[in-house]
């Protein structure tokens, strides 16, 4: 018997427009390891990316 709780973090990209964009998802154990995701896609070259905040569970830092 196992009783479990289960904790992902989920870090979910579009590249392209609405009507032709690749979806991209990660998962993550931490929410740090998320966040570094995050910022790694903002400073990449292939954005530009804007921050979406539909439902966040938290905010960020700062």
């Amino acid at each position: 018997m196992w009783l479990a709780r289960e904790t992902r973090w989920h870090v979910v990209a579009r590249a392209g427009d609405s009507e032709t964009g690749k979806i991209l998802r990660w998962e993550f154990d931490t929410e740090d390891d998320a966040r570094r995701m995050v910022q790694r896609l903002m400073r990449a070259d292939s954005g530009p990316w804007r921050e979406m905040n539909g439902g966040a569970v938290t905010q960020p830092p700062g």
